[in-house]
């Protein structure tokens, strides 16, 4: 599952494979992708403008609240 938050982090439930076939249908660049790192807490995609936000909803992704993110991009995690 997609699910961004208020501020447009774009990450996946189920793995980067997911996430990055999203961000293709949302014209986002691969080299745009964060991985973790100084300041990351996980892997995702930025949303940058609302327009991308209603679009990736209206591809199936859902809004959620950041914590949300947090505990359920687990793949992100190193796991």
């Amino acid at each position: 599952m997609i699910l961004f938050d208020i501020a447009g982090h774009m990450v996946s439930t189920e793995g980067p494979d997911e996430l990055h076939a999203a961000a293709r249908k949302l014209g986002l660049k691969r080299e745009w992708y964060h991985t973790p790192g100084p300041g990351e807490k996980y892997s995702h995609y930025d949303l940058t403008t609302q327009g991308k936000r209603n679009w990736a909803r209206s591809l199936g992704a859902k809004r959620v609240p950041k914590k949300e993110i947090l505990t359920r991009a687990w793949w992100a995690k190193g796991r």
